[in-house]
């Protein structure tokens, strides 16, 4: 679960990095990770070896990644239509997510369940952060 939540942060900031067109600010308290991008994929590495990739094409995301911590490879799929976009994913270890996020403003609003049982929301702000509910 703290994967998908990792994977749907990256893919709210993502755009905003291109964007911008500057590579993305680390989370708080965390180093930045080395990243290079080139018209719509973006690669990233941390210090701890952990890696993922997030490409754009039209409205369709796609993101992979590796885990170092656990060893988990992960790989996750969204579309976007307008302010809403519906996303999946899978690991290494058979866990499969399904979820939605939807902007609000410079707000966005992110809802998943995992294969597992779990349940999440994330609401993720340009000014507040991200905050995360467990159910």
């Amino acid at each position: 679960m703290k994967a998908a939540a990792l994977t749907l942060c990256l893919l709210l900031l993502a755009p905003l990095a291109q964007a911008a067109g500057e590579p993305p600010l680390p989370f708080p308290g965390l180093p930045p990770a080395a990243c290079a991008w080139l018209a719509n994929v973006l690669a990233c590495m941390d210090r701890d070896g952990s890696h993922y990739s997030v490409a754009t094409l039209g409205h369709d995301t796609y993101l992979r990644g590796f885990d170092a911590a656990s060893g988990q490879r992960w790989a996750q799929t969204g579309t976007r239509y307008g302010r809403l976009t519906f996303f999946s994913g899978v690991s290494s270890d058979g866990q499969v997510w399904v979820g939605s996020s939807r902007g609000i403003g410079w707000t966005h609003v992110s809802r998943l369940s995992s294969s597992s049982g779990g349940q999440a929301k994330l609401t993720c702000g340009r000014v507040s952060g991200c905050s995360q509910r467990v159910r």
